[in-house]
């Protein structure tokens, strides 16, 4: 059990994030993901240890990503502050408790050590939660050059959402989108948005975790990942 909850943490290293709805213009509320495995036997011993859903929280420009497993056992939370180019990870593990933050040039140097992502934008859409959606479809530059679709909003106000991931070149907020490391493939589909009073607590750093950098976090688990193999 304390194996498969490492290997939850490596594959939320993303957790990122746009066309209009009937509350279209609103930069405060909560959207709910569900979080399904296209690449991944339900068969599989780890299928039901997996996260099946993440939140959003967005406000004025900062959003948290939220997600859990192991009936509360692994907890990760990501916190972006676009204004300032920055990012936290947090992460609970039974009773560890971890955080990684970047800033600035760091954040640029992370995404740079990560598969470039090729965006073309299609002209076409898709509805989702009443919202027309713009799709563009995703090459990664790997090997095997996976390709995948998404599609975003540009009527929820976060600016530059995607600016601190793979995905920056994407100009608005993802309501369906995927994201693989370490051969975990994990799709993402908004399957509810509310526009609502989010308290700027949300935001907030928890003093509990402990700091370490983010190539002692990567260290520490891909070590995990390759107990693995």
């Amino acid at each position: 059990m304390r194996n498969i909850l490492y290997i939850l943490i490596t594959i939320t290293s993303l957790s990122f994030i746009g066309c209009g709805g009937e509350s279209a213009g609103k930069s405060e509320g909560i959207i709910a993901y569900k979080v399904s495995y296209p690449k991944m036997d339900r068969k599989n011993f780890m299928y039901d240890f997996m996260p099946k859903k993440m939140v959003l929280k967005f406000k004025d420009n900062r959003y948290k990503t939220s997600l859990s497993a192991g009936m509360g056992m692994f907890k990760t939370n990501f916190i972006i502050d676009t204004d300032e180019y920055q990012f936290s990870q947090m992460v609970k593990l039974i009773d560890k408790k971890y955080i990684v933050t970047l800033k600035g040039d760091e954040v640029a140097k992370s995404i740079n050590q990560l598969p470039k992502y090729n965006i073309e934008h299609t002209g076409e859409t898709k509805k989702i939660l009443d919202y027309v959606c713009e799709k563009a479809i995703i090459t990664v530059d790997n090997e095997s050059n996976d390709a995948f679709t998404i599609f975003y909003t540009d009527k929820i106000y976060i600016e530059n959402p995607n600016s601190t991931s793979q995905f920056k070149g994407v100009s608005g907020v993802m309501l369906e989108y995927q994201y693989e490391k370490y051969g975990i493939c994990m799709r993402f589909k908004a399957q509810d948005i509310k526009f609502t009073t989010i308290d700027d607590s949300e935001f907030e750093i928890d003093a509990s975790y402990a700091k370490i950098t983010e190539k002692a976090m990567d260290k520490e688990m891909q070590t995990i990942f390759d107990s693995f193999k």
